[in-house]
């Protein structure tokens, strides 16, 4: 009589076999200890995929080989390399994390799970897997693509965010741990079984090697576990970004240090609209060619505009918030009523509580608003300071678009900058 195997017992053993076979071995970051190089894949893998990273990794470890030379580096830098690859929280935790490790562990990675996970940015799961893969400790992992394959293995009817599911999870991924020298192996391998086998929406049960201890298979519900998350319809909000240009340099700002694009650099936005202005929005998501004709959203929003200027330039404010001369005559100039207007569509993106719609009030100055002096500043090391919750944060640039694709900008700004070149 056949041997049924055992789910708990076998699991192990099966995913390590499978992924010294079948499993992935020439990514970018594997075949190495060097916990550095491991650390920033895994920041990297985080909420993106293997296809995408891949692009990316390379060319941030051609720029930082190691890193002492990446907490040397400027935010800038790092946010710019880092561009378009999304989530760009990550990149400022994974720059202060360079720099925590090199001042309080001499640029030594800790071995241990537990003092990993306490660095900026790594948290319990990530922690795991540099211990796992640099220092074959035994400890467990848990992202979204485990959970996947635990709840369908072992027919876990649990909401996968819930604290209690959290709990059982956990523990069912640390009593599943092999020996300590399978450890990379075994950890790699359930990344690769989420990855390539155990889809979210099309599991390739057939070419899993789970597949006769799976549960769920046995069971005929591969596809209804892990559970699904009721989905949200996500908020829409509407702001104003607004495009200033002489025709060869454009005016960025940096984003505020916490909240959307923290620290990158943005156009310059006015994030609070009224109501009558929203309603406008809401009622033409496209622009529309009468109202376009009418130019009555372009005059509501160049406005706003003015109003936020006005605020930024009032003279007693100047004499304890001075502001750089080029970037007082370029703000000056754009709010003169002589100033061409025009509509340039829509900025989207869709954030992980809301959506956002920005339409894109275009400021095109004439070129004798501004001296030959203010013209020449495109330096991206020259900012300026500036306050006003309005329009972000306290630093400024006038800069061709060609050079602003050298600095840390969202990928939906990137491609439009991109466009204008």
């Amino acid at each position: 009589m056949a041997t049924v195997p055992d789910a708990k017992a076998d699991f192990a053993a099966l995913v390590v076999r499978w992924q010294r076979l079948e499993g992935r071995h020439d990514l970018p970051w594997q075949n190495t200890q060097d916990p550095y190089r491991i650390w920033v894949s895994e920041i990297m893998l985080q909420q993106t995929q293997v296809a995408t990273v891949t692009r990316y990794y390379d060319v941030f470890i051609a720029r930082f080989p190691d890193i002492h030379c990446l907490a040397q580096a400027s935010l800038d830098d790092v946010l710019a390399l880092w561009s378009g690859l999304g989530y760009y929280r990550r990149a400022k935790l994974l720059h202060a994390c360079a720099q925590t490790i090199v001042a309080r562990f001499q640029g030594e990675f800790p071995r241990e799970e537990q003092a990993l996970a306490e660095l900026p940015g790594i948290g319990r799961s990530t922690a795991a897997a540099i211990a796992a893969f640099a220092f074959q400790r035994r400890a467990a992992i848990l992202d979204g693509n485990v959970k996947r394959v635990l709840a369908r293995v072992f027919a876990l009817e649990l909401d996968t965010q819930s604290s209690k599911a959290l709990h059982a999870f956990w523990s069912l991924a640390e009593s599943l741990l092999p020996q300590s020298e399978d450890m990379p192996a075994y950890t790699q391998g359930l990344m690769d079984l989420g990855a390539t086998r155990c889809l979210q929406r099309q599991p390739r049960c057939e070419q899993c090697p789970l597949q006769a201890v799976c549960k769920a298979k046995s069971q005929g519900r591969e596809r209804a576990l892990p559970l699904a998350k009721p989905k949200k319809s996500l908020p829409l909000r509407y702001w104003v970004m607004v495009w200033i240009s002489d025709g060869q340099s454009i005016l960025l700002i940096r984003r505020p240090e916490h909240g959307i694009w923290a620290s990158m650099w943005s156009l310059p936005t006015i994030e609070s609209l009224p109501e009558s202005l929203i309603g406008h929005l809401m009622a033409n998501p496209q622009p529309d060619q009468a109202l376009i004709d009418k130019l009555s959203i372009m005059r509501t929003m160049h406005l706003l505009w003015q109003q936020a200027c006005t605020q930024r330039l009032d003279t007693k404010r100047l004499d304890t918030q001075p502001i750089a001369r080029p970037i007082f005559n370029v703000l000056k100039s754009s709010i003169k009523q002589d100033a061409r207007l025009d509509w340039h569509s829509y900025v989207a993106q869709s954030f992980t509580h809301f959506r956002l719609h920005a339409p894109l009030l275009h400021i095109r100055l004439h070129r004798d608003v501004t001296s030959k002096e203010d013209l020449q500043v495109r330096d991206v090391a020259q900012v300026y300071g500036v306050e006003d919750p309005l329009v972000g944060h306290h630093q400024f640039l006038w800069i061709q678009p060609k050079d602003a694709l050298n600095l840390g900008i969202p990928r939906c700004l990137r491609q439009l900058i991109g466009a204008s070149n």
